[in-house]
């Protein structure tokens, strides 16, 4: 070969070694970046970040609900996996995980095997460790690149991470079926226990339904689901994980399912659940809500909630009839312990007991004598009790009371207050300003917008305000006037345990204690002896009832023991008059004061109820010129002999008509 020859020769070698040359540095500088892809798991086990389902929990432990984005995950730690189930999974999805570096080349070789001899795909050669990859890294593409990726990657994983912790992060990401991502939920939707607790029989059949979730999902297809599982165990023992004696045991074992008519049952407390959510949304947002695992502990109490549910189907059982709201506060501390939005939330999801704002009537009233009580009036001044006429913006403003019951006579702030004396309290708020009453209401708790109108003496809102509102601001009166703001979250932390929220409970004051103290004495007269008396529990109490125009909204508003509870009655349509439900006239002093009653008698706990209580002067009907009637709730007429509901009231001689009502039961 001549010289020049040798030198084109030379040439193309060299030609060709720098492609290669290229090639190689290339395909190094590929795998540098693919490798900076990967988590180091052994210097930081918590790199890889997974979506988790966020668990709701009632103040007594119990689960309320579990929140999750598209996949329904909770990560724990692979050294609390039980080795039952790193076993089972080694032996279905991958033997030779432990002796391979990441890709198996022995299993692609006989996967291709079978697969040509069969003419279809019947075995994939993937390891666990690939497998991992995909899910971390690759979007599960079926290209020939991505295969590639996931190989190089696989490679590189093992390089840096123990066999362990490959096998961990696997086992939390997997989808195993029927909703279940991760052993944790899958040992939870399939047997409603924890992971760590899987008997070998359990740890198998999860194992078995990596392969097709749908094909071997235990509760549709149950026999393919159980032949999936022994065939696990018979893995299981023929590569020596288990005797064939522990492999029979199991076989012999039946599937033992989570009962699925249990796991289908009605939310508990739904109402007060999407309170929460709603209140967490604004807080943490909907990313760390639905993917951060969280532990939402809340101050739901079972048995007041199941007690507040009971009262209203007992007191209003019947679809067609109103709709009962209720919304039960610890007003030491502002904690949520009951609510009740409606009658189904599966029907209707607005809760009437967080996000319904209706007209109070006369429970308002409380903020009224509170304000004048800070102008320096006291329960003893006296008001005439006439119709009332004044000015206002709009025209005249003219206030009657209760079926003109009351027209004429002098009453004390006590007296109107027990009574809800309408023409009195008109007056009242008239002399004190309206402004100082929607401070003192904000100040007291009520957080919706209330128009500086003198109708607001006896309900009158421009959109009313929420039975939690009223719960809350009636727990100021009970706190000797520290309001605290309530809330159903008693603390959320991440899956460690680590403090993510808080509530804050500390309160600030809002009105003095000498002024909540008498707002306590004159609604505790309401209770005893006033329009509020059906709701008395035999223990003392204060309460305020109320009824809008129309008998459209009735409500009945208190403290007894340690909790503040609003009750209210209505059609969610709003406006539609209550002026025929079994017969009677809904008033707050009717079926909201039952509820209470029925409600309280079983929720509230033997604690001193609120500040220190004055001494009750007695009876009104002891002092001079006063006569005890037996008065029609309904028409606040003398009851006859047929009226549907009777009260005991006094008042000053000649104050109260002498027309006996002809209501009937």
């Amino acid at each position: 070969m001549g010289k020049p020859g040798l030198v084109r020769i030379l040439g193309w070698a060299s030609g060709v070694l720098a492609v290669v040359l290229v090639l190689l540095l290339a395909f190094a500088g590929y795998l540098w970046h693919l490798s900076t892809r990967l988590p180091d798991l052994a210097a930081n086990p918590d790199a890889i970040q997974l979506a988790q389902t966020s668990i709701v929990y009632a103040a007594d432990g119990s689960v309320l609900a579990e929140w999750h984005d598209a996949e329904d995950r909770t990560v724990v730690p692979g050294d609390s996996l039980p080795q039952t189930l790193k076993d089972a999974v080694v032996a279905i999805e991958d033997r030779r995980f432990y002796e391979h570096s990441g890709v198996d080349m022995q299993a692609i070789a006989r996967a291709l095997s079978v697969n040509t001899a069969a003419g279809e795909v019947r075995q994939g050669g993937s390891t666990i460790t690939q497998q991992t990859v995909k899910l971390l890294f690759t979007d599960g593409e079926r290209t020939v690149r991505r295969k590639i990726e996931e190989a190089l990657l696989a490679l590189q994983l093992e390089s840096q991470a123990d066999k362990d912790d490959v096998l961990g992060v696997y086992l939390n990401m997997v989808y195993f079926g029927h909703g279940a991502y991760g052993a944790e939920s899958a040992a939870q939707r399939f047997f409603g226990s924890d992971a760590r607790d899987l008997t070998l029989a359990q740890s198998a059949l999860i194992a078995g339904c990596i392969q097709s979730p749908t094909r071997y999902d235990p509760f549709t297809n149950p026999s393919s689901a159980l032949e999936r599982r022994n065939l696990v165990l018979r893995e299981m023992r023929d590569q020596g994980y288990i005797t064939a004696g522990e492999a029979a045991d199991a076989t012999a074992e039946p599937l033992g399912l989570r009962d699925e008519a249990a796991m289908a049952q009605p939310q508990f407390a739904p109402y007060f659940v999407e309170y929460v959510r709603r209140d967490l949304l604004e807080v943490l947002g909907s990313e760390r809500l639905y993917r951060g695992g969280l532990r939402i502990h809340t101050t739901l109490d079972p048995e007041a909630q199941r007690a507040a549910e009971a009262a209203a189907r007992a007191v209003l059982p019947a679809e067609t009839d109103p709709e009962v709201a209720v919304a039960s506060v610890r007003w030491r501390d502002g904690s949520v312990v009951a609510v009740v939005g409606g009658r189904d939330f599966s029907a209707e999801q607005f809760d009437l007991a967080t996000q319904g704002r209706r007209q109070t009537g006369s429970a308002f009233k409380p903020f009224v004598l509170a304000a004048a009580l800070e102008e320096g009036y006291t329960l003893d001044s006296t008001w005439e009790a006439t119709p009332f006429s004044t000015p206002v913006k709009d025209g005249v403003w003219h206030v009657e009371n209760y079926e003109n019951a009351i027209t004429s006579g002098t009453y004390t702030l006590e007296m109107a207050t027990t009574w809800s004396i309408n023409t009195v309290y008109a007056r009242l708020i008239m002399a004190v300003g309206a402004d100082k009453v929607v401070d003192v209401a904000h100040r007291m708790g009520i957080t919706s917008e209330v128009n500086s109108d003198p109708a607001i003496a006896l309900g009158g809102l421009s959109q009313g305000v929420s039975p939690l509102e009223m719960a809350s601001a009636f727990g100021t009166i009970a706190s000797g006037g520290i309001a605290v703001a309530p809330s159903g979250i008693s603390k959320v932390t991440d899956s460690e345990g680590e403090l993510v929220y808080a509530p804050e409970r500390t309160g600030s004051r809002a009105v003095s204690e000498d002024v909540a103290t008498t707002l306590a004495s004159a609604l505790n007269q309401v209770y005893t002896r006033g329009t509020g008396s059906t709701a008395n529990i035999g223990r003392w109490g204060a309460v305020k009832t109320g009824t809008s125009q129309s008998w459209s909204d009735a409500w009945l508003v208190g403290y007894s023991g340690d909790l503040s509870t609003a009750v209210w009655v209505g059609y969610p349509q709003a406006q539609v008059p209550m002026e025929d439900v079994y017969g009677i006239r809904v008033t707050g002093g009717s079926f909201p004061a039952q509820v209470w009653k029925e409600y309280m008698q079983v929720a509230c706990a033997d604690a001193a109820a609120g500040p220190a209580r004055p001494t009750d002067a007695g009876a009104a009907s002891d002092r001079e010129g006063w006569v005890t009637y037996t008065i029609c709730s309904q028409s606040f007429k003398i009851a006859g002999p047929t009226c549907p509901d009777t009260m005991e009231l006094a008042f000053p001689a000649g104050a109260i008509s002498d027309e006996v009502c002809t209501l009937e039961h």
